[in-house]
């Protein structure tokens, strides 16, 4: 019975990942992504439950690994093909932007793909390998896209391709700046960028308690928010932050650092 409650959680996280395929089909574009969201939220979940409850298992570790494919890796290029691939206004309804859109979503999906193969096969010795990510986790990845559409999205002028028809969530913390149209015809570069590093080989610490207490503190505040604003579905724009930086930051820490280097 302790293997139930980590495999429904994993369960519900499967089901979002559709409810999201269907939205971004059906035009619901907002939906889909939040949708995505949910889905990370769940992810990071079921490992806790799993954990706090001794139900970890070889199936559970490997329906996980299913809904982080279809959640992380088809859910956001589905999106992000239906969403820019028939606006009118945009370069990808047809001819090279159509093919370099359609090599941007396949490139995120097989990144993913390898991430998580990778990882499944990976041996954690209890060293160094439980302390650091071997590329960017496909859950990370997914969720700073999904969040970056949503507020570029919130922020789209009437006159934008992408503008949405129903409210993204929560007033404008940004206040009057808009989305330029531009940077949706850039937008493929992000699956480009964020499926090479899901397959890289670059090192990230895993998200864990600081040494620290005030650092600590920091950390579980930004999640605890993170979680109250995806559950409401409200400020996307705030949600962006942590995770963004936290990316840019042990990137950057993870190649220069000799401690991250020897483990």
């Amino acid at each position: 019975m302790r293997y139930l409650a980590p495999n429904c959680i994993t369960a519900i996280g499967f089901i979002f990942g559709l409810l999201s395929i269907v939205a971004s089909i059906e035009g619901r574009y907002v939906d889909a992504g939040w949708l995505i969201c949910y889905a990370v939220m769940t992810d990071r979940l079921d490992g806790l439950v799993a954990r706090l409850v001794r139900g970890t298992s070889e199936l559970g570790v490997q329906l996980d690994s299913l809904a982080d494919f279809l959640n992380f890796g088809l859910c956001p290029a589905i999106l992000a093909w239906t969403s820019l691939g028939f606006q009118q206004a945009l370069p990808f309804t047809r001819g090279g932007g159509r093919l370099l859109l359609m090599l941007a979503c396949a490139v995120w999906v097989m990144g993913a793909t390898y991430r998580l193969a990778r990882f499944n096969i990976s041996t954690d010795d209890g060293g160094g390998a439980s302390k650091i990510f071997f590329g960017v986790p496909t859950t990370l990845a997914a969720g700073m896209f999904v969040t970056w559409y949503l507020t570029l999205v919130k922020y789209a002028g009437p006159q934008n391709p992408l503008a949405s028809a129903v409210d993204v969530g929560g007033f404008k913390l940004y206040g009057g700046w808009v989305t330029p149209v531009w940077i949706w015809r850039y937008f493929p570069l992000a699956l480009l960028i964020g499926g090479l590093l899901m397959a890289s080989n670059l090192r990230m610490p895993k998200l864990g308690l600081a040494r620290s207490r005030l650092a600590t503190a920091f950390i579980l505040t930004n999640v605890i928010v993170g979680y109250i604003c995806g559950v409401a579905r409200v400020f996307p724009e705030y949600i962006i932050w942590p995770p963004t930086l936290w990316l840019v930051v042990f990137l950057i820490w993870g190649q220069m650092s000799a401690e991250a280097r020897s483990m």
